[in-house]
Order: structure tokens, then sequence, then C-alpha cells
């Protein structure tokens, strides 16, 4: 029978562990993992915009690991568009390497974009990526507390196989 100890470990683990899977749910369901600010390059240059001019330029990128959407400002006004897109396995681990190392913002804000070029301006981590590191928190602390309980797991045993025994009367047969 189980102690009171371990039984109130055990139902804050459970509860622990059902928070993060829902946080983990929700995290990667949502739009946005990276929110930043993209500016029309090529209506910058064609207008030489000046500082006070330079908000016509300027519009709004976010994006998760499916989809997300841009709000492009050149100049005439605002054009909103979906994007998206499909991470395969360790997804936040790849999306994570793609936004520090290989410019994805910009990559994703150019995409098929003939005419306008756009540069980052600014470019955070949303609060979609914050979840999904809450929800490694919770599972980390989830171990600490199923390692608090004292449960003593069975040793695995070996045993040495039977020599088989050999007797006069299996000769015969």
């Amino acid at each position: 029978m189980l102690s009171l100890w371990k039984k109130i470990v055990f139902s804050f683990g459970s509860i622990l562990c059902i928070t993060s899977a829902v946080v983990l749910v929700v995290a990667l369901a949502s739009e946005s993992w990276l929110i930043g600010t993209i500016r029309c390059k090529t209506g910058v240059d064609l207008v030489n915009a000046s500082a006070t001019e330079l908000i016509q330029f300027t519009g709004d990128i976010y994006f998760g690991l499916f989809q997300g959407g841009k709000t492009r400002k050149c100049g005439l006004g605002s054009r909103h568009s979906k994007i998206y897109s499909v991470f395969g396995a360790l997804a936040s681990l790849c999306f994570l390497a793609s936004v520090c190392h290989h410019n994805l913002t910009e990559r994703v804000a150019n995409y098929k974009e003939s005419f306008f070029q756009f540069v980052v301006v600014t470019e955070d981590f949303g609060w979609s990526f914050w979840l999904c590191v809450a929800s490694a928190g919770l599972h980390g602390a989830n171990i600490l507390v199923v390692a608090m309980s004292y449960i003593h797991l069975p040793k695995i045993q070996t045993t040495k196989p039977e020599e088989p025994t050999v007797t006069g009367d299996d000769l015969l047969y």
C-alpha cells in the first residue's frame, strides 16, 4: 500500500504532466512563435523616405510552426497575407536554429516577393515560444517531483540458464 507522501507526490506529478501537455498543445497550435517588424526597403529607397515617413513603410510579421501572417506597407496602405509553413521532426529546435543562424524572418518576409524587398527591423520570440520553454520546465519539475517520492525501482534480475542434465534414460530414447 502506498503511503500518504507517495500519493501526494504522484498526484502532484500527474498534475504537472497534464499541465505541461496542455501548454505544449496550445503553443504548437498558435501562430505567435516569432513576432517582428519589417520595412519595405524598395519603397523607402524609391521615395528616399525620411525618419518621419518610415512609418508608412513599416509592417508586421508573425509566424509559428505551421502558419502565420504579414502586413506589408509599401507606402500605399496595408496589405495582409497569410504564411503557411510546415516543419518536420524536432520542429522547435529547428525553428530556433533557423531564426538565430539563418535569418528565417527575412527569408519568410521576402518569400514570393518579386518586386518589393523587405528587411527585418525587430524580431522577438512570441508567447508561444515561451510556452514551449515553460512546458520543458514543467517536465523538469515533474522529474524532480517523482524523484522526491523515494520509490525504489525493482532491479533487473539476471538468472543463469539452467544447464541441461542428461541422464541415462534420456540417452536411451
